[in-house]
């Protein structure tokens, strides 16, 4: 408000600002744009009545916020709760195999028939909202517990990135052929989207530690996956997995479950047990367990 102040020439009391957060899931944002409630503010009436006059129009019904900031964490609160809940499914999956515990599958027991129980399934917790928004929440935050709690939460699943790639690097010499296939980050609701990926950034890693990178992605188009720069883009997957040493599954998409290796001598990291006629013995849930190690090692 201040620098729109300094734009028009205005006294602040003289501008009329909303803040109305975007709180739809990607791959449903039309659906859901006509069925969610919609938090609007203001930085007065004026503003209000404005914002409350256009989404009225679009949505069931409107809910008001007593101030712009309000909104706003609103908005950053919906985003980091969902991000600590994957989180706390990736830090229960870690802990399980340091007991010796497949972690995918003790959650699913976990979960079974109990209605208190609702852990994520291990998985990369990523894209342009989830990957960004504890950051902005706890930007201006001073030192404290809650900040410390949202980063540490963060932590957890950016730390899988660098799990993955070091099994790559400890099971693969570089220099071998490496296929990734769901370059966007993620797989339900289907999307193209690139940004924040947690697929592109080990691509980079692994392309970064001298592999020869295949990539795959059932929805992304060609040009964008090649505009990563980071190898040769193929539109099969039958395809891009001849001749390769090792498959990297790092999205969920459905069409993972028709798929047949074309290959039975290729290792495969199904990191979201996405591939249902593939009997891969690595996954999220086991994978430091495969390497006969623990998360503290």
């Amino acid at each position: 408000m201040p620098l729109l102040s300094k734009l028009t020439g205005k006294r602040e009391e003289e501008l009329f600002v909303s803040m109305c957060p975007e709180r739809t899931i990607e791959g449903k944002a039309l659906q859901e744009l006509t069925t969610l409630p919609q938090i609007i503010s203001g930085n007065n009436q004026t503003a209000l009545d404005m914002a409350r006059r256009v989404f009225e129009k679009i949505s069931p019904y409107v809910i008001e916020a007593k101030s712009l900031e309000e909104a706003e964490l609103a908005k950053l609160y919906c985003n980091t709760y969902r991000d600590i809940n994957f989180s706390v499914g990736n830090a229960f999956c870690l802990a399980a195999q340091t007991f010796g515990v497949d972690g995918a599958s003790v959650i699913k027991l976990a979960n079974e028939g109990y209605s208190r129980a609702k852990i994520a399934l291990p998985g990369f917790v990523a894209g342009p909202c989830l990957e960004k928004d504890a950051y902005i929440l706890t930007d201006n935050m001073p030192d404290c517990g809650s900040k410390n709690f949202i980063l540490s939460a963060r932590k957890i699943s950016e730390s899988l990135e660098d799990l993955v790639v070091d099994w790559v690097k400890h099971r693969v010499d570089a220099g071998k052929i490496l296929v990734l296939s769901g370059m966007a980050f993620k797989g339900r609701p289907e999307t193209s989207d690139l940004r924040g990926s947690s697929s592109v950034n080990i691509a980079r890693k692994l392309f970064a530690a001298g592999y020869e990178l295949r990539l795959h992605d059932f929805v992304t188009p060609i040009e964008d996956l090649k505009n990563l720069k980071l190898g040769e883009v193929f539109a099969d997957l039958s395809a891009a997995c001849k001749g390769a040493a090792v498959l990297l599954v790092l999205n969920n998409h459905r069409r993972y479950e028709d798929f047949q290796l074309p290959e039975s001598n290729l290792a495969v990291l199904d990191t979201w047990q996405a591939c249902k006629k593939i009997n891969s013995a690595f996954t999220l849930g086991n994978f430091l367990l495969e390497e006969g190690g623990t998360c503290a090692e």
